[in-house]
């Protein structure tokens, strides 16, 4: 069975989530929730450490493969730098 809870809009658009559900789904005070729009209206889904872990390794992967071989990070903002200094 759905639980439905009411909770009134303030001023910044800010909704309290009913304690029973805050409780139920793990969601506490500095968490963070992801807000996904449906047809129906807007879902919150608490976002876990886990989740935030793999989607860092992911990115971490990206630039790892984007990064050039060779270069240390120093190197690399430097040449950055040298590059828009260049621009200008």
């Amino acid at each position: 069975m759905t639980e439905r809870h009411r909770s009134k809009v303030g001023q910044k658009g800010q909704v309290v989530v009913a304690k029973q559900l805050r409780k139920k789904h793990g969601i506490k005070e500095g968490g963070l929730v992801e807000q996904i729009s449906t047809d129906e209206g807007v879902l919150l889904v608490p976002v876990s450490v886990d989740d935030l872990l793999e989607e860092l390794d992911a990115v971490a992967e990206e630039v790892g493969e984007a990064w050039p071989k060779d270069v240390s990070a120093v190197e690399a903002v430097r040449q950055d730098r040298e590059k828009q200094w260049s621009r200008k």
